[in-house]
């Protein structure tokens, strides 16, 4: 009996190993705490690690939606209004113009990490968030543009980070005069919601946050439908949607001031590494660049998501599949052991 026991303690264990990573890291970090939000028809919309009513998201096809209801961790969103895409040939050039072709980024939540790559979610100090910035800022400076990244600390990560940070912020602005101010973050949602693949590579989607809780709103929402609209036409797999929330964000510096959440904390780095190129991309192309070219897209909307689901479904069959004959596989294991053993007792009785 004993040795059935141990037995079965193994074949648990070899299962939890081969099942897909991200019913792992369930088991690893515990509950995962999420909203999801919902279309009067009941159809998901997004999600969010946290919600207010009056929250609005703005979907890939500009539909914007406002958060009316939570009823525990769902939310009830209905349509608001359609607005009008802001066609890149239409404002390339304007913005560049005078502008000094320097960036600033900080990181509010310091401890911000990535479970799979640095082992925790938080890191007491400077997190994996930190490794992003830095390669943020290594990819824009490839591209000629300054970059000045301050890594101050401003934790504990806690309701006062954000006046901490909008000490940095403040000085950033003041001292440097950049053309925009970014604040990198990462997510604390489901690894499912942020991972996606294209031509074969992992990458991680990227959320744009607003916060409506400041006076220059209107101005930092233009800025980041911009942003939004070039991003999905160069590269429609990259950005999540546009999130805003009931916080200020410290955004009330200027109108080029925008939260960015890299990914979440159940992803890989380096899938967030994968997807920087194409964010840099994308904010050159709508602050710098004096035309857009649509040559350079690489592969529209319904062709993506055609692709999509075809990767979806094809990971699902094989992680199913693959699991599915390791459990068989032990399981003939458990019965032959079980005959032997019968055998075994039925011998030795006689």
């Amino acid at each position: 009996m004993k040795k059935l026991m141990c037995f079965f303690i193994v074949l648990m264990a070899l299962v939890c190993v081969f099942m897909p990573n991200e019913m792992v890291a369930y088991a690893i970090d515990g509950e995962i705490i999420e909203y999801e939000i919902y279309d009067e028809s009941g159809e998901l919309l997004t999600f969010t690690s946290e919600a207010e009513v009056g929250d609005t998201i703005l979907t890939k096809d500009f539909h914007e939606y406002q958060i009316y209801e939570i009823d525990g961790h769902k939310c009830y969103a209905r349509y608001f209004r359609t607005l009008n895409w802001p066609k890149p040939d239409k404002f390339r050039g304007q913005r560049s113009a005078g502008l000094a072709k320097k960036l600033c980024l900080y990181m509010t939540h310091n401890d911000e990490s990535y479970t799979p790559t640095d082992g925790y979610d938080s890191i007491y100090g400077a997190g994996g968030i930190h490794d992003v910035a830095k390669r943020l800022k290594s990819e824009l400076e490839k591209r000629g543009i300054k970059v000045v990244l301050d890594e101050s600390l401003h934790i504990p990560h806690d309701s006062s980070a954000y006046s901490r940070s909008a000490v940095t912020a403040k000085a950033l602005y003041q001292e440097e005069k950049p053309d925009a101010l970014f604040d990198i973050h990462r997510d604390g949602v489901a690894k499912k919601y942020y991972h996606t693949s294209h031509n074969g590579q992992d990458f991680s989607k990227i959320r744009i946050v607003v916060g409506k809780s400041n006076p220059n709103f209107e101005e930092n929402y233009k800025f980041a439908q911009e942003l939004f609209a070039v991003g999905n036409q160069l590269y429609p797999w990259l950005f999540l949607d546009i999130y805003c929330g009931k916080g200020h964000y410290n955004q009330s510096l200027m109108n080029t001031n925008l939260l960015f959440e890299m990914g979440t904390y159940l992803i890989e780095k380096d899938f967030v590494y994968n997807s920087v190129p194409y964010l840099v991309d994308s904010i050159e192309t709508t602050m710098y660049a004096d035309y857009y070219d649509p040559e350079k897209e690489v592969v529209t909307e319904e062709e993506f998501i055609e692709n999509q689901i075809t990767t979806e479904k094809t990971e699902s069959r094989s992680r199913g599949g693959t699991s599915l004959i390791i459990v068989m596989i032990l399981l003939a294991g458990l019965l032959t052991f079980a005959f032997v053993s019968s055998l075994k007792r039925k011998k030795s009785e006689k």
